[in-house]
């Protein structure tokens, strides 16, 4: 009770917001404009990059999904202290999310800044980058439209999980179900009279970059897009081996799957890089850092 009156106080000053919930649709896209930029800019220069270059982007983006990840775990343990842990605890420096946390989050997000960042670089078309693009405003003016539709439903402490799982899974799904439907009528090489290995290294000796150490990645890229293609074709030639034909297309929705969720944990760390010195507003920014 106590908690819903705090929250519908909040939503009545002027110039405040229930923590966690962008004021307006425009908050976010300022933000994600510039991602949008870079995105483009990735897929028409990233090639020519060299190693160090390279490396500041990795290094870049393994940060924002990082922050990503972290920023949103103390949102969640943040509710649940609330919820469970009396204020005066020790508990409450000690599970908030610290070090550990942070450290096991930004390992994650190496491996899916490699994801994106090969990803990106080997869209096939303008189709598949105009559907990254047009899921910059999607997720936040989903996340905006979630935020305000369950602030009555849901706790303050919970609600700007609440609204990123909405919006997330959401844009999730819509995003890699445009992608497997581009992939599924888009022509691709043929591989029935070729053998598992050569399909493979046909399409890692078709990568090119400026950097040696990217043109290794996209090589073993280009070689599992070579035998997803060749299990594929076999599966369909091959009656005594249909199941080739639904690994090869398993492989595929793995293959989005990644490249969505990194793509989605980046644009929510691009989101939340407000929230690291929005100090002067304490009901804005839900997660102190200090």
């Amino acid at each position: 009770m106590m908690d819903r009156t705090h929250h519908d106080t909040l939503s009545k000053q002027p110039g405040t917001k229930p923590p966690g919930v962008p004021s307006t649709f425009s908050d976010d896209m300022l933000w994600l404009l510039l991602l949008g930029f870079a995105l483009l800019g990735l897929y028409r220069f990233g090639r020519l990059l060299p190693d160090t270059a390279v490396l500041v982007l990795w290094l870049t983006t393994t940060v924002l999904i990082a922050l990503g990840h972290f920023l949103r775990l103390r949102i969640r343990r943040q509710a649940w202290l609330h919820a469970y842990v009396a204020p005066s605890s020790a508990l409450q420096q000690w599970l908030r999310g610290g070090l550990v946390a942070l450290l096991i989050r930004t390992l994650m997000a190496a491996a899916l800044a490699v994801a994106l960042i090969i990803g990106t670089l080997r869209l096939t078309g303008p189709g598949e980058l105009l559907l990254l693009l047009a899921s910059l405003p999607l997720l936040a003016g989903l996340r905006w439209g979630a935020g305000r539709s369950l602030a009555r439903h849901i706790s303050p402490h919970y609600l700007p999980e609440s609204a990123w799982r909405v919006a997330i899974a959401l844009t999730f799904v819509i995003l890699c179900t445009g992608l497997l439907a581009q992939s599924w009528w888009r022509p691709g090489p043929d591989f029935t009279a070729v053998s598992l290995d050569q399909a493979a290294w046909y399409l890692a000796l078709e990568e090119s970059a400026e950097s040696a150490v990217l043109e290794r990645a996209l090589a073993v890229a280009g070689a599992m897009e070579g035998v997803r293609w060749w299990l594929a074709q076999h599966g369909l030639a091959r009656l005594q081996w249909p199941s080739l034909e639904l690994l090869g297309w398993l492989l595929v929705l793995l293959k989005s799957a990644v490249f969505v969720s990194a793509w989605l944990h980046c644009c929510v760390g691009v989101m939340l890089m407000r929230t690291l010195w929005e100090t002067s507003d304490a009901a804005s920014d839900p997660i102190p850092l200090e």
